[in-house]
């Protein structure tokens, strides 16, 4: 099974990490000199220092994958398994992250032609079209369908094929500022499949009126 990481700033974020357990390794040395008693000061620091430097790492270097029709992939750190024909919907948008400092924003990269977004994907159990103008990025959509959401990553190009060609029965909506950047590679692998809908920003309800 190939195997696809679930973060894309994972230097910066194991960085800030180790970093932060260093610190709290450094104060438990100072405390066997400077604190009364020393021991369980310096103790506390040891193991909350080792634990914040290396447990996060599980997270930021979380990976995910297909296994025949089976989806793999952690949630809050523990793997988890769900059938390709159990998941009723993908979403594809804008991925973004947790930048510190700054909030959730989204992820791009430099190109001939300015910056362009890294696509982000959302597997869903089930999915409400009326409110799919909410879900222009990962964390809107995630939000949006909290209780539906399997799991969520940025988009590899390979993954999506396997997904694609597996059991998964359900439908695929392509936020249009993505499949204006990535028509070609999307187009590639879904074809003019029925099962596939381009959506923008305009709520359900003014295109209604606008009819």
């Amino acid at each position: 099974m190939k195997k696809y990481y679930k973060l894309v700033r994972r230097g910066p974020n194991a960085a800030f990490f180790i970093v932060l357990g260093c610190i709290f390794l450094g104060l438990g040395v100072l405390a066997l000199f400077f604190m009364e008693p020393p021991l369980p000061w310096a103790v506390s620091c040891f193991v909350f220092g080792a634990l914040l430097g290396s447990l996060p790492l599980f997270v930021v270097y979380a990976r995910y994958g297909m296994r025949g029709n089976t989806l793999h992939y952690p949630k809050y750190g523990i793997p988890r398994r769900k059938a390709a024909s159990e998941i009723g919907a993908a979403v594809i948008c804008i991925y973004d992250e947790y930048r510190r400092g700054k909030g959730f924003a989204p992820v791009s990269f430099q190109t001939e032609n300015g910056r362009a977004y890294v696509p982000g994907l959302v597997l869903l159990e089930s999915l409400t079209e009326e409110v799919l103008d909410l879900c222009n990025t990962r964390t809107n959509t995630r939000l949006t369908f909290r209780r539906q959401t399997v799991t969520e990553m940025p988009l590899d190009f390979a993954f999506l094929k396997e997904f694609w060609n597996s059991d998964f029965a359900g439908k695929v909506y392509i936020f249009e500022d993505i499949y204006a950047l990535y028509r070609s590679a999307l187009d590639e692998i879904f074809g003019d499949s029925e099962r596939v809908t381009v959506y923008d920003r305009i709520p359900q309800k003014l295109k209604k009126v606008k009819k």
